[in-house]
């Protein structure tokens, strides 16, 4: 099971995403948890996730959210993608960086 943490400044239009993304991995036999949280409440998940993606709205606390979550991988949403709604863009993102 890959854990996959969304984080954005409110945690509503990455719900969206997530369900674009769940619906790539169940198409690709992959078992995936992905979860949207504001980044006012994100410390309380990170622990836990495989990889962490950042909505294009708070990239800038990249840094940030990299020194609360050690190793884990924090990547941005690649912001087109994000725009779309391109659930499989993002899927074969979390997937590449997951190798």
């Amino acid at each position: 099971m890959i854990n996959v943490l969304l984080i954005c400044s409110q945690g509503a239009s990455t719900s969206m995403m997530c369900k674009k993304i769940k619906q790539e991995a169940e198409k690709n036999g992959v078992e995936m948890n992905v979860k949207a949280v504001a980044i006012a409440v994100a410390n309380d998940y990170i622990l836990g996730s495989n990889i962490i993606l950042l909505g294009p709205q708070i990239r800038y606390m990249k840094q940030k959210v990299q020194d609360a979550s050690g190793s884990i991988p924090v990547l941005d949403i690649d912001m087109q993608a994000y725009g779309m709604m391109d659930g499989s863009k993002v899927y074969k993102q979390i997937m590449e960086n997951l190798k």
